[in-house]
Order: structure tokens, then C-alpha cells, then sequence
């Protein structure tokens, strides 16, 4: 095993980000510029409900532009909630001396997030986490963000390693779905977002309970 990949906001720092609120923000946003109000699901991941809010404005005859300029609002409307929860975020337990430990054994270690890259860019440099990383790659920074595979992909391309070379670590679906699809062995890790009832449904290969595990499952290859 030559690389670890993994998701940031739940499994390295603590999950302060208050996803349902930002969602229903860009929601009543979307609503109060015409789409239909009552249609749109904070449970739904940012990336639906974006394409949801373009395939409707298109059937209705708005301009490409004017769609973009809405669904830019929107980015910058979560993006500026996220920032905030970088200035106030904190280690879980063991984050540091995991990736330092994965570091001295040679492996090369990477974080695929759906948090922004200025907000990700803060959290690591104020946590004095930055330099343990060969790469970083948010949201912003790929066509199709998590749960779509070419996310991860693209992460494994930049470390240059292959599929059955790494291994995801993340605390939720968003993670556990592009690992599998790719072929990409999986630790889905009960510190974040879902249950450990919730993660064995999505058919983890491994899960654990603290980052320091993940040490041994690299260990074993």
C-alpha cells in the first residue's frame, strides 16, 4: 500500500460544518429567483441540487450566464460558512501522529474533500497539518466533485499511485461510493457524519473507530 487518501472534515478534523443550514440558505436563494419552492431537499447533496437548479432555469429559457451567476452566489454562499468553520475547527484525536507516523513509513499521503480549497488551505495551515500532504484536492478544484468518481481519480493520478496501491479513509458515503466503483480499498471511520451501523451498509471494507488503526490496516497491506 503506497498511499492513503483522505477525506478531511470527520475523519481528521471535527465535522463543524452545519451542512443543512448552509443548504437551506441556497435553497430559499434558488426559491426567491423563481424555482418552485418546496421541490428542493436540504438532505440532498450540493451537487443535486445544483444540477436540479440548472436543468429547471434551462427548461424555463434563462441564458447559460445568467444560470452561472446564480450557482456562483451559491458556491460563494457556502464557501464563506466554510471559512468560518476553518477559523474554529479542531484536530481528532490522533490526526497528527497518524499522518506523521504514515509519513515516516514512506507512504504518500493525500485529502480529497468536498470543503473548498480556501477553507482546507486555512484548516491545515492553522492546525500545522499542510506539510505531511503531496496533495490536496477540493471541491473547486475538479469538474465533478465526490461522490463522482473522477474526483478520486484525480487525486490518484496526482500521487501517481494505482487503485490497488491505496486506500480511502472518509466517515461517509461520499467517500465509501467512489473507492468502491474504482476499486479503491475503503476504512470508513466512525469519527465523522454516519453511524457505524450507517457505514456497514455501504459495504466498507474496513471500519475503525480512531484514525490509529489505520496505521495497522497500511501495515498489513
Amino acid at each position: 500500500m503506497k498511499a492513503v487518501v483522505f477525506d478531511m472534515d470527520g475523519v481528521l478534523v471535527n465535522f463543524n460544518i452545519d451542512s443543512r443550514r448552509i443548504k437551506t440558505e441556497i435553497i430559499e436563494y434558488f426559491e426567491g429567483r423563481g424555482f418552485p419552492k418546496g421541490v428542493l431537499s436540504p438532505t440532498l447533496p450540493f451537487s443535486k441540487i445544483k444540477d436540479e437548479v440548472q436543468r429547471h432555469f434551462s427548461s424555463k429559457g434563462m441564458r447559460e450566464d445568467q444560470i452561472l451567476e446564480m450557482l456562483r452566489a451559491a458556491e460563494g454562499m457556502a464557501v464563506e460558512h466554510e471559512v468560518e468553520a476553518a477559523r474554529t475547527t479542531r484536530l481528532l484525536p490522533g490526526a497528527k501522529e497518524t499522518v506523521s507516523a504514515l509519513k515516516a513509513m514512506g507512504v504518500r499521503l493525500a485529502i480529497f474533500t468536498y470543503n473548498n480549497s480556501r477553507a482546507v488551505r486555512m484548516a491545515l495551515e492553522r492546525l500545522e497539518l499542510a506539510g505531511y500532504f503531496d496533495e490536496v484536492v477540493s471541491r473547486d478544484q475538479v469538474e465533478s466533485p465526490k461522490p463522482n468518481p473522477c474526483h478520486l481519480r484525480r487525486v490518484l493520478e496526482l500521487l501517481g499511485v494505482s487503485a490497488d496501491e491505496a486506500l480511502v479513509v472518509g466517515d461517509s458515503e461520499m467517500d465509501i461510493k467512489p473507492a468502491k466503483e474504482l476499486g479503491v480499498k475503503v476504512a470508513a471511520i466512525t469519527t465523522g457524519v454516519r453511524s457505524e451501523e450507517e457505514l456497514r451498509a455501504h459495504a466498507p471494507d474496513y471500519i475503525v473507530n480512531g484514525l490509529p488503526e489505520v496505521i495497522e490496516i497500511v501495515r498489513k497491506g
